[in-house]
Parts: structure tokens; sequence; C-alpha cells
């Protein structure tokens, strides 16, 4: 008589008043496996207090046990700590690790994300973020992969997210206005506007200086300059020797004096 087949049990664990870490909640993170393939999860880790939090850390470990065991029986196969989801934060170098033990947990699918009366997240709300204090909901499961000499490992997978409550957030601290910039008071009368310096047309202050946009057409001011669709020939530039023919003078301007000339 056939065995019966064993009913294959699904390790959950809720996460209550966790601090969240690393978050990649909106946006999954893209890695790439041994054999080249990409990957893309959605990701956080989830710090619990060893000292106010010891029911939860064992709530964890004995769904880990589980696991093990409805994977491989009594011969439960031993597994470096690095194998396991959940890890000690005092081997970390990180902030706010120093004193918890922490849990990641991935999903390729993104997990919903709530506040705290149930009420859909996005992004734009700006929580959860790196810091604050969630619940969430994770399937511990054993991975087995015979190919990959490190294939056996206790993984958690993400599958809901709740605001709880603010916390400090990690990270660079928020800037300081008042630190870092001064009280400009009112505008001066010799201030540059604060519309754009750029000018639609240069003024006389702009004749040694090239105007950003070409002219439709030539001002007084153009006199050195070669009007468009011609060249200049040299009786334009330097006149008539004959006195008595000579052309009335263009208006000329007043030659800069070598104090006057602009540095």
């Amino acid at each position: 008589m056939a065995s019966e087949k064993k009913e294959k049990r699904v390790h959950k664990v809720v996460l209550k008043n966790v601090r969240l870490s690393f978050p990649k909640l909106w946006r999954p993170d893209v890695g790439q496996r041994d054999d080249g393939t990409t990957t893309r999860k959605y990701k956080a880790n989830f710090l619990i207090d060893k000292k106010k939090q010891k029911a939860l850390i064992q709530e964890i470990n004995d769904a880990i046990q589980d696991a093990l065991e409805d994977k491989f029986g009594a011969k439960i196969p031993k597994l470096k700590p690095e194998k396991f989801c959940l890890r000690d934060g005092d081997d970390e170098e990180y902030d706010g690790y120093e004193g918890m033990m922490y849990l990641g947990a991935s999903n390729s699918k993104k997990p919903p994300i709530v506040g705290r009366n149930k009420e859909p997240l996005s992004e734009d709300d700006g929580k959860p973020y790196a810091g604050c204090y969630v619940n969430a909901v994770v399937h511990i499961w054993v991975q087995n992969n015979e190919a990959d000499k490190g294939g056996k490992r206790v993984n958690a997978s993400l599958e809901a997210v709740q605001f709880v409550r603010d916390g400090e957030a990690f990270g660079a601290p928020a800037i300081d206005v008042d630190e870092v910039f001064d009280d400009l008071g009112e505008d001066d009368e010799d201030e540059a506007p604060k519309r754009s310096s750029r000018r639609s047309r240069p003024s006389d202050d702009d004749e040694d200086e090239a105007p950003r946009r070409r002219r439709s057409r030539p001002s007084d001011d153009d006199e050195d300059e070669a009007p468009r669709g011609r060249t200049r020939s040299k009786r334009d530039l330097i006149g008539d020797d004959d006195e008595d023919d000579e052309p009335a003078p263009r208006r000329r301007r007043k030659p800069v004096e070598d104090d006057e000339i602009p540095f």
C-alpha cells in the first residue's frame, strides 16, 4: 500500500513591531546569478530586539526547524550561519544592528504594502522607510539545490508589510537649512534681479561682448561688423582717398581710453 503523501506545510511567521532596514519595497533590487541570469527581488531586513522580543525570535527559530524537518526529515544537514535567513546583528557593522537579530526576506513579486488602517501605500507616501517600525508576514522555506554546492539554505519569502510607527531614519541626516544657509534679508537695489540674467537683446554695456543670439539686422553699434548677405570690401573698411568724394562718416563710438579698457 502506497504511503500517503505528506502535506506540505506553510511556515508563516508574523513579525510585529520590528524595525525596517535596507528596504527595496517599491522597486526591485536587480542582481545576477552565478549562471549570468538576472534576478529582480523586492526585499528588506527586519531588526528584532534580542532582549525585548525573545518570543518572536523563538517563533522564527521554531519555524526554521519545522521547515528543515519537512525538507530533510531526521537527516538535517549542518548549515553555516550565513545560510539562514535569521542572523545575529552583532556580527554586522550597520547602524541599529547592535543587540539585534535580523531576518532577511525577499520575493520576486511585489508584496502588498499598507498603512496602520490597512490602506494601500505608495512610494509617494514616504513610508515605510529605513528606520521606521513595521509589521511583516514572511514564509520560511528551505532551498535544496543539488547542482550548487551552496544550494542548501533556509530562506524567508516576503509576503506583506504594514507601516506601524515612525522611527529614527537610517542613512544621512536631514539637512538643517538654518545651519547651512545665511539669512539674506531684503533684496538690495544694486543686487542682480532674481529673474534669469539672460537678456533678449544686449545692453550698452555689452558692446565688447559677442551677443548670445544673432540679430536679424545690424544696429548702429555694429559698424565694424559686416552685414549679412555680402562681404565688405576694402573700400568699405578704409574709405576713399579722395576727400571731395568721401561719403558722410558713420556714427562712430567714442574711443575707449586706456584706463577704461575692461579686463
